[in-house]
């Protein structure tokens, strides 16, 4: 093999810029193959693996790719977001806040940038991808048995990391290959539902029911008699989250979530109409007496060390992106993830179904701020103009 040969079939085809060179893709492949592989005998407990500070490293290293190898094929909103960067950075760094505590605060508006650099590049092919989701899924399944047959239904245990989490990246992949699937498609589905109904996770099953809908309006084009079917499966697809819900609450479990929006709206009793649209000076801390009531999660305190907490605490992105850039911000956020996938060459229905589990996961936890929200939006971004199976492109995308 010449050396030519063996670069091309290590990073692909150079010539081919738009391209996702070979070993960024091989590398994500790998990254959570090994993860789930470190995790599986881990009963009880997550990945070994420190798989977050990972995929945000990936990320890094594809905004570095995609910078380095070009072009840039949404240039002005390039320039808007890095000018939004530079608003909430070049005050954040002034402050006496610490790097890591500005970073994790705002990384989905770095999550954005990224997006908008991935605008016109391709993932090809898919079948990586597609082989990587039933992997997981299967890892997943496979971890949740063992879970409640060694430890009882109590746990909730996640293959990578919180059931929470975990659900969103499988539900968020499951749309991006949905289309590259065939007959499985089916059967992923209820695998899916298979793996929320064992975790217990309330926003996974509210995901879960989102990507149900999902692949029941995407039988649209079938026969007639598949359009009954998939109808009238619809009730049985929401038993999952009536399901989990109901299970949760026989439980006993409270909803920390209502403690978090009692935390919010103290801090913001006081906010005038300014506050409310554009947030707080990047990295406000919250009150002492904020962080002491909410002193069970001090591992979302402040690397300072010095007991003062940011809105990260508060764990809903909806709340952490209003309390940090205001109604104004939120709207931002989801018009730029909007924008960012029409202009890709993604159809209205699944860029819908993109935004509705982002929020979703945003009610609950992190959200768009996390790499297993973000990362899938990513992917389906690179993949929008696959040649892999039915095309997603409608033509009337966001030019």
């Amino acid at each position: 093999m010449s050396s030519e040969t063996h670069v091309r079939s290590v990073y692909g085809d150079l010539g081919d810029r738009t391209a996702v060179p070979r070993l960024i893709r091989w590398s994500l492949y790998a990254l959570l193959a090994v993860a789930a592989l470190a995790s599986l005998p881990m009963v009880g407990r997550y990945s070994p693996l420190p798989l977050s500070t990972a995929l945000d490293f990936w990320i890094g290293l594809f905004l570095l790719t995609a910078l380095v190898r070009g072009p840039l094929r949404a240039p002005v909103l390039l320039v808007g977001l890095v000018g939004y960067t530079l608003s909430w950075l070049t005050p954040g760094l002034a402050s006496d806040a610490p790097l890591p505590d500005l970073v994790q605060g705002y990384k989905w508006a770095i999550y954005l940038l990224v997006f908008a650099l991935a605008i016109g590049r391709r993932w090809e092919p898919t079948r990586g991808l597609v082989r990587l989701t039933w992997f997981l899924l299967i890892m997943a399944i496979i971890k949740s048995v063992l879970s409640l047959l060694l430890e009882g239904p109590g746990e909730r245990p996640g293959l990578l990391t919180e059931s929470n989490y975990d659900i969103a990246l499988y539900s968020g992949l499951t749309i991006v290959c949905y289309r590259h699937m065939g007959r499985s498609r089916a059967l992923m589905i209820l695998l899916l539902g298979l793996i929320v109904i064992l975790s217990g996770s309330r926003s996974g099953a509210v995901t879960f029911f989102i990507v149900a809908l999902f692949a029941v309006f995407q039988a649209r084009n079938s026969s007639l008699i598949l359009k009954y079917l998939m109808a009238c499966a619809i009730p049985l697809l929401a038993w999952v989250p009536l399901m989990v819900f109901q299970a949760r609450s026989a439980g006993g479990v409270s909803i920390d979530r209502l403690g978090f929006l009692d935390v919010f709206l103290a801090e913001t009793s006081d906010w005038s109409p300014l506050n409310w649209l554009f947030g707080t000076t990047p990295l406000t801390p919250l009150s002492s007496s904020a962080c002491n009531s909410l002193s069970y999660f001090q591992g979302l305190f402040s690397t300072a060390g010095d007991g003062s907490c940011y809105s990260v605490i508060l764990h809903a992105f909806v709340l952490r992106i209003v309390f940090d850039a205001g109604i104004v911000g939120l709207v931002f956020a989801i018009a730029i993830l909007w924008y960012t996938m029409r202009r890709a060459g993604l159809n209205r229905f699944m860029t819908l179904t993109f935004l509705a589990i982002v929020i979703a996961n945003g009610l609950s936890v992190s959200g768009l701020n996390n790499p297993y929200v973000a990362l899938p939006v990513l992917l389906g971004i690179l993949t929008a103009q696959s040649p892999s199976g039915v095309p997603t492109t409608n033509h009337k995308a966001v030019r």
